[in-house]
């Protein structure tokens, strides 16, 4: 095949798990994927996958059976010595999300020079990882994709004013530094096209200088690893005996809502509603939702039971100031779950039809739409028969939106 007619192939630098290693599967699925270069990489059954951690992630979780037989050059050696020095160090933090940052890309960039210089070649990396990957790709004249993985300076700023608003449920999260915006904007300037989730997060970037020309809106895609369950049912009316069951997933934190939506229940009266928050706690809890019955602190758990909470719950919330996109919300849909959502986010919720709305994110309007839904489950029954045939967006098209940022 000629030069002209190859196909161009991807390489992607992959910090992390982020989406379950949804581009590079989609690109592998499409026969586009020519290398995955990641931190940690763990077949099943080797010596590493019973290593223990790299890191806060264990090494048994770093692999996907749908990239068993992909090109994957991972770093895991290196990984496990650096994060044991940084531990030895005591660098926590920002100072070590930079600190591993800085590691990754330096390592994935030298892996790309010492790789043939192959034209046609795509190379994707994520945001605050992908200064040295994208140069040295720049270097070698392939194209460049930058994967933003969060709404960029706006988000953090959103948190500071959320918390001199909501001042009972502990400081802000500390912000980056200088520095980390320092780098990202030079990532922005090597980066032929940006990658965003969601028109909220595109917005947030342009209002941060990001040149709109470059940003390219494709939401986050999924494909559920069982089947889930479309006979989902609601009681004729909700009770004490059977109240309408609400879920949180995520990590719960001002910035998502959960202030906003844990005093909410202290406007719902008598209204038969309860909810679980499922991850992790990310802000301070006053006494009285700390220990109101109707509330239930999960915390983290591994994906499986997840999934049990999908199953069980009549609704999600997901009420978020602020979000790159809201994975939650796809895994949602795919459970046809019902969803009351905020607008910053990823747009998946058909207002009126998949799920609510909520115009601004404040406790009563939040209280306003559990108790129009504790009212009306036959309205949640409906939400959820038409999400049963909604199309979910999968692999398939994430390829097709990736394949059509390659030059012609």
């Amino acid at each position: 095949m000629s030069e002209q007619t190859e196909a161009w192939r991807w390489v992607c630098c992959h910090l992390g798990a982020r989406e379950h290693y949804a581009v590079p599967r989609a690109l592998h699925r499409a026969q586009r994927l020519e290398l995955l270069v990641t931190d940690a990489w763990s077949v099943p059954g080797t010596i590493k996958a019973s290593l223990g951690s790299a890191g806060s992630a264990r090494l048994g979780q770093r692999f996907h059976p749908d990239l068993a037989d992909a090109n994957v050059r991972s770093l895991t050696g290196s990984l496990m010595a650096h994060e044991l020095g940084w531990r030895l160090r005591r660098r926590q933090g920002w100072d070590l999300v930079m600190a591993r940052n800085q590691w990754f890309q330096a390592n994935a960039s030298r892996v790309l020079g010492d790789g043939p210089a192959r034209p046609r070649t795509m190379v994707f990396a994520h945001s605050y990882s992908a200064r040295q990957i994208l140069a040295e790709a720049r270097r070698r004249g392939w194209t460049t994709v930058l994967g933003q993985i969060d709404p960029g300076p706006d988000h953090y700023r959103a948190q500071e004013r959320l918390a001199i608003e909501q001042p009972e449920f502990g400081a802000a999260p500390s912000s980056p530094p200088a520095a980390y915006f320092d780098q990202w904007r030079q990532e922005c300037e090597l980066a032929d096209w940006i990658v965003v989730n969601s028109d909220w997060s595109r917005d947030s970037l342009i209002r941060a200088g990001v040149n709109a020309g470059k940003l390219k809106t494709i939401p986050l895609s999924y494909e559920p690893t069982e089947a889930p369950s479309n006979d989902r049912r609601y009681p004729d009316r909700f009770s004490t005996a059977r109240p309408l069951r609400a879920l949180f997933v995520g990590t719960a934190s001002v910035a998502k809502g959960v202030g906003d939506l844990l005093q909410a229940f202290g406007q719902l009266g008598d209204t038969p509603i309860t909810l679980q928050l499922v991850g992790d706690r990310a802000l301070g809890v006053p006494d009285r939702f700390a220990n109101d019955p109707r509330i239930q602190w999960v915390g983290p758990v591994d994906r499986s039971t997840v999934m049990a909470h999908y199953r069980a719950a009549d609704v999600l919330i997901f009420p978020s100031h602020s979000d790159g996109f809201g994975m939650a919300q796809i895994e949602a849909l795919g459970w046809s779950l019902p969803i009351l959502a905020s607008r910053n986010c990823g747009r998946v919720v058909t207002d009126g039809e998949t799920g609510v709305l909520l115009d601004e994110v404040t406790p009563a309007s939040i209280a306003a739409a559990l108790q129009r839904l504790a009212a009306a489950p036959g309205l949640l029954q409906r939400f959820s028969e038409t999400m049963r045939s909604t199309h979910r967006a999968g692999l398939q098209e994430l390829a097709a939106a990736l394949r059509s940022l390659e030059p012609a």
